[in-house]
């Protein structure tokens, strides 16, 4: 009988097979994986080209007077590489702070001055045309009826192909009774039009009754910011409009900007007092300051935002502006003075010429142009979790002490007590919380006689005499817990808001508390009371710092259903990124379903195997950074989670960033070894899309 050798085991032929396979799949997963390392690199690149097209758009929008002035940027300075502060040409931006990486970008910009004019012979405008039309205007007036700019940014990606995007805006010359169309309408046309408007909605957007028929409200859920090379320039509007049954119509509309500059001290000149919120009658109206020799300054260089140029010159008080109640801000009863902050927190007094200074100015678009105006009077901030205000009796509540606050701070009477109720018990995930600021404008002492009358005799139309504003300050307030280990919060660094009508995609995170284990924690926010909180910058001088206002009246109790296994949650953000026809990637749009860059992120399918917890998308209102977050997750728990979005007419891939920080394509998280605690930003979901 024959016996048969064969030994069991694997022949040499069989192991090169074997590592030839095992190598090919390797490379083909390495080479995926630096595709995708890649597009996200050059997406990131696309992004900040687009927010240095904007930043610029931002930066020619700070003209102060139309035409040109000497030492000043008006708009007439408006040209092909020319005006503002940013100047054309190249651009170095710091990629890593880690290893000091930076990236060179190169901006610059066209202008073409244009013309409103009549094409059809009827006599009366219908077209925009520039100057090489034959229908321009002759002689071309004096000053440009707009400007209309195409910023382009160009810069190489990483494998060092040429890329650039274009940036566009237009720009006209306020007041515009200067153009020659406004020169020659009739008076008719220059009666004040009736404007619809649409009020917003709760939580977003507050709504006070004025008592006369009237109400008011900020018309964004938070201001719009922009951070250009460490000016920090924060802006939004209030409404007042009056609302019948079947009709809403705009009745004034107010625009703030507040900024903060670096100066230094210039000597004696002539500087401007403040424009101010005065009573006429029945009617709240702007009276513009003057002109008066006092102590003045100027930007400590060219890298300042164009307003810096009034703001150094022009923040500064005299013993007489107090007295005539005409003063930006007052260290008790005397002007304020200026002070440079040091990196150990002191602030050395600014007190001789040339000597540098801290500075935050408020500014209101007062007949087209920005006017200094006084401080913000910040009397209380107050937090909430984003769904407190969709109860009707918890905004109600929250109107009512907003209020009682400024009725008790015009009667200079104890202020009332906050809501109480806005204590929580949380599982383990992600919650994002809100902060609002009641800021209350000085007034005059016989506006305030007035209003104190009204309030005496129950006559609620006093709200409707009296500046106040309710702000959305939850990305510009500082957050922290008593005890991070349980229950954090997110307080990430101020960066511009690309798209603060739609989209605040890819910016930065402050408010969303994060809970993670078993325990209690307080939950507190905080603002400077002057300028600086609404720039969420270092206060200016130590009296100032001194006036903080602060809620730490919430409560958080962290229960993660701990029996014999303990619970965590899984959270991360979600980075969508979109291609149309071929283009570059830009952000997705998750709020307007207009726009063809829409992608609804709640489509987003969470499926977890073994299935023991559930999942949740959340697009935070604010339209802060998109999360999702899984809850109550056994320590024990071993699988893996997929995501999966379906877009109509496109094409989706999703990339999860792995425990082992590395970026698994396919859309797959695997968690083989269970979860210890819970895990936030750790796995961040990575989702292109194109169309």
């Amino acid at each position: 009988m024959l016996k048969n050798n064969k030994k069991s085991g694997f022949s040499m032929v069989e192991v090169m097979v074997s590592m030839l396979i095992i190598t090919s799949g390797s490379v083909g997963f390495v080479t995926l994986q630096s595709a995708v390392i890649k597009a996200e690199q050059n997406a990131d690149l696309h992004q900040i080209a687009v927010e240095l097209g904007i930043s610029k758009l931002e930066d020619l929008s700070g003209f102060v007077d139309i035409e040109d002035t000497i030492g000043q940027f008006d708009y007439a300075d408006i040209g092909d590489n020319t005006g503002g502060v940013q100047p054309a040409g190249d651009v170095s931006v710091a990629i890593s702070a880690e290893n000091l990486e930076t990236h060179t970008f190169n901006r610059g910009w066209a202008v073409t001055d244009l013309y409103f004019v009549d094409t059809s012979g009827d006599g009366e405008p219908d077209s925009w045309v520039d100057a090489s039309s034959p229908d321009a205007p002759i002689p071309l007036p004096a000053v440009p009826m707009q400007k209309q700019v195409t910023i382009t940014v160009g810069w190489e990606n990483v494998s060092g192909d040429a890329k650039s995007i274009e940036v566009n805006g237009n720009f006209a010359p306020i007041p515009v009774g200067r153009s020659t169309q406004a020169l020659n309408e009739t008076e008719s046309a220059k009666d004040s039009p009736t404007v619809s408007y649409t009020p917003g909605e709760a939580p977003d957007v507050i709504a006070y009754d004025l008592g006369n028929g009237e109400k008011v409200e900020t018309s964004k859920p938070v201001p719009d910011i922009v951070n250009n090379s460490g000016n920090i320039s924060v802006s939004f509007e209030t409404v007042r409009f009056s609302q019948l049954d079947s009709d809403t119509t705009k009745l004034e509309q107010e625009d703030f900007l507040t900024i903060n500059c670096s100066c230094q001290l210039a000597g004696s000149g002539q500087g401007k007092t403040p424009a101010m919120t005065v009573l006429n009658g029945d009617q709240l109206e702007t009276e513009l300051g003057s002109f008066v020799e006092k102590q003045t300054g100027v930007p400590r260089d060219n890298q300042q935002a164009p307003l810096c140029t009034a703001c150094c010159r022009d923040h500064h008080d005299t013993s007489e502006m107090i007295s005539n109640e005409e003063f930006y801000k007052k260290d008790g009863n005397s002007p304020h003075m200026h002070y440079k902050r040091q990196s150990n927190g002191n602030f050395s007094p600014a007190i001789n010429v040339g000597d540098e200074y801290d500075e935050v100015c408020r500014f209101k678009r007062v007949d087209g142009l920005f006017e200094m105006y006084p401080d913000w009077q910040l009397l209380d901030i107050m937090q909430f979790d984003d769904q407190y205000l969709y109860d009707d009796d918890k905004l109600n509540g929250y109107i009512d002490y907003s209020e009682d606050l400024i009725e008790a701070s015009i009667r200079n009477s104890a202020p009332p007590i906050r809501p109480s109720d806005r204590n929580r018990t949380l599982a383990a995930g992600g919650y994002q919380y809100i902060a609002r600021g009641i800021y209350l404008d000085r007034m005059k002492s016989s506006h305030k006689a007035e209003v104190l009358e009204r309030i005496q005799n129950n006559d609620d139309s006093w709200k409707a005499i009296v500046p106040f504003y309710d702000v959305n300050l939850t990305l510009l307030a500082s957050w922290a817990t008593t005890d991070p280990t349980v229950a954090d919060v997110t307080q990430e660094e101020i960066r511009s808001i690309v798209d603060p009508a739609n989209n605040y995609y890819g910016t930065y995170s402050r408010g969303r508390v994060q809970a993670k284990k078993d325990g209690s924690v307080d939950l507190s926010v905080s603002s400077n009371a002057g300028n600086a909180g609404i720039t969420g910058t270092y206060p200016v001088s130590a009296n100032e710092a001194a006036q903080n206002r602060q809620d730490a009246d919430i409560e958080l109790t962290v229960d993660t259903r701990s029996s014999v296994d303990r619970f965590f949650a899984i959270i991360g953000d979600i980075e969508c990124l979109i291609s149309l026809n071929g283009g570059l990637y830009q952000p997705c749009e998750t709020q307007n379903q207009k726009k063809s860059t829409f992608v609804d992120l709640t489509a987003l399918s969470i499926v977890e195997a073994p299935n023991q917890f559930s999942c949740d998308i959340s697009i935070p209102n604010g339209k802060a950074t998109p999360f999702y977050s899984c809850e109550n997750v056994s320590e024990n728990w071993r699988g893996a989670i997929t995501f999966n979005l379906n877009v109509p007419a496109a094409s989706t891939t999703i990339a999860v960033e792995n425990t082992s920080r590395t970026t698994s394509f396919g859309g797959f998280l695997e968690m083989p070894l269970g979860i210890s605690e819970t895990s936030t930003g750790e796995h961040n979901v990575l989702i292109r899309v194109v169309k």
